[in-house]
């Protein structure tokens, strides 16, 4: 036994100084310095996957640095932590490519490869299929009439779900992140798909999930149909769903950033139109991967903290009119309350806060980008380089002391009200540092900031304002504790719960008749910095 167990710890110590010799080799001298290399290839993995997001915290917190080196197995990760190093890197994002991570995306759908080469091709030009199509579509999701409709369908299937659940007399037990996941996907995919939408189909939302779920299992494992064949499966019953609208001709009576997806990928890069429809798989990632889990955690915000939600619900109230209108029913005159959704923007200060809060406080999106060719900054003095990729956390920026404050860690719901609405009068006057809106990273940034951040924040404003107004959310555990995300995706750009939130939802006046309306607006959300410098225009 002795000799098998010397064998196996000079077999241990061999391995040990090949990669200790392997990674002195192969780290530039001029790199971010490399971090975490006491079990080469290994420590930073192994904190990736036990502490997700609070891995980067952490380490920012000890190191110190402004910019980092992970090395993993056949992979180098270059992280930011210093706020002032994002305007610089983003000016570079011909060399330092999210297009590039959204091409590779295209193989994990299915699409044919034709397809992928085209979507592979220019990656560090803006004319390239990759880079242009953001901007392309983005007429159709920034302020104005395509966003206003996709809105009001968002708004109409809310404004349904709530006439059912404030039936008089009745009291209905939901779980919290299932019931706000189930109406965010219902009202995103018919304001997105239209009166075709294959998510009507509960087989295709199924599978939707379950694809949704296991989306970065495929992208990372070769022969994935045969090691996960039930993912593989999913992945294609929604394939197909998605294949046959485009085939039917269902995208022409869709939205306004459908018919510029179809019109960018086929008519100008010359797509199949079952490549496009795989491609809306992709889509489908961008407008509901992410704003399912942020309605739950805004929701949860909202109704769980007393002080949030009676601020919030005042300012509501105050947007109601109460007016005499014949009902269609009786023929009678009866009271009706009336809210212009539209309006909550520019009227509910706390209520926006309180939003952009959430976004700051559980965003856990990476921010990933891939090097096509090697950058060099700080006056040339640090090298990245050609290949690795580069990440800005989320979760970094948005405790990072310089940017928000001391209590950065800290849930603040009134951190982004302006002072002109008595921001700093506000509970005891404490004084907030003003926030940093560079260092706001929930929608990304530069030029791939997210084109969908308007539809988003109002269809998740729209349905907190709803719920807020016409129910109390009460935990049916009697005291509201806050859940758990260890088994969150690492995907995911908001925390998944581990364990959802049983509650019950009590009408609040439930003989009173509401009206909901959107009137629109062109106008842009003041949430991210490039909006703001754009004058609330829209950074176009």
């Amino acid at each position: 036994m002795a000799p098998v167990v010397s064998i196996v710890l000079a077999g241990l110590a061999a391995t040990y100084v090949f990669l200790r010799v392997l990674l002195n080799l192969t780290q530039d001298a001029k790199e971010p310095p490399a971090i975490l290399t006491g079990i080469p290839f290994i420590e930073p993995l192994i904190g990736m996957i036990r502490e997700k997001s609070r891995f980067h915290i952490r380490l920012r917190d000890t190191t110190r640095l402004p910019i980092y080196t992970l090395r993993l197995p056949f992979q180098r990760i270059y992280v930011v932590n210093a706020t002032s190093l994002i305007p610089l890197l983003q000016k570079q994002w011909r060399l330092i490519s999210f297009a590039s991570i959204a091409a590779d995306a295209g193989a994990v759908v299915g699409m044919s490869k034709p397809a992928l080469e085209v979507m592979k091709r220019d990656l560090d030009s803006e004319h390239g299929f990759s880079p242009s199509w953001p901007k392309y579509i983005m007429p159709a999701m920034a302020p104005g009439p395509d966003l206003d409709a996709i809105n009001r369908r968002a708004i109409e299937v809310y404004v349904a779900e709530m006439a059912t659940l404030r039936t008089p007399g009745t009291t209905t037990t939901v779980n919290l992140a299932a019931w706000s996941r189930r109406i965010m996907v219902t009202s995103t995919s018919e304001a997105v798909w239209g009166p075709a939408n294959p998510f009507r189909n509960p087989a295709v939302a199924s599978a939707w999930a379950t694809f949704e779920a296991g989306f970065l299992t495929l992208s990372m494992f070769p022969l994935a149909s045969l090691f996960f064949p039930a993912l593989h499966r999913a992945r294609e019953v929604a394939a197909a769903a998605m294949v046959q609208y485009m085939l039917s001709g269902g995208w022409r009576t869709g939205s306004g950033l459908v018919r510029k997806r179809v019109e960018h990928h086929a008519d100008l890069f010359g797509l199949s139109l079952a490549d496009v429809g795989r491609g809306e798989l992709g889509n489908a990632f961008a407008v509901l991967g992410n704003t399912t889990p942020c309605a739950f955690w805004v929701l949860y915000h909202l109704v769980s903290d007393p002080r949030v939600l009676g601020g919030v619900r005042r300012e509501l109230e105050a947007l109601v009119v109460e007016r005499e209108e014949v009902d269609e029913e009786s023929g009678g005159v009866v009271s009706v309350s009336t809210i212009d959704l539209a309006a909550v923007r520019e009227a509910c200060p706390v209520l926006m806060s309180a939003f952009q809060e959430t976004l700051r406080f559980r965003a856990v999106n990476v921010g990933p980008r891939v090097l096509l060719e090697d950058v060099w900054i700080d006056e040339g003095r640090v090298l990245l380089k050609k290949g690795a990729m580069l990440m800005v956390p989320a979760a970094v920026q948005h405790t990072d002391r310089e940017a928000w404050g001391e209590d950065a860690a800290e849930f603040d719901h009134l951190r982004f009200v302006p002072a002109s609405v008595g921001r700093d009068g506000s509970e005891g006057g404490k004084k907030r540092k003003k926030p940093n809106r560079v260092a706001f990273r929930a929608f990304g940034g530069g030029h791939v900031l997210c084109p969908g951040r308007h539809f988003a924040s109002a269809e998740i404003l729209s349905l907190a304002a709803l719920l807020v107004l016409q129910f109390d959310v009460v935990p049916v555990a009697g005291r509201w504790v806050e859940p758990t995300w260890e088994n969150s995706p690492a995907q995911a750009g908001f925390p998944v719960i581990d364990q959802d939130i049983p509650v019950e939802l009590h009408p609040r006046d439930p003989q009173r008749k509401w009206k909901v309306v959107y009137s629109g607006t062109d106008k842009a959300m003041d949430i991210v910095s490039e909006d703001i410098a754009a004058g609330g225009r829209g950074a176009l």
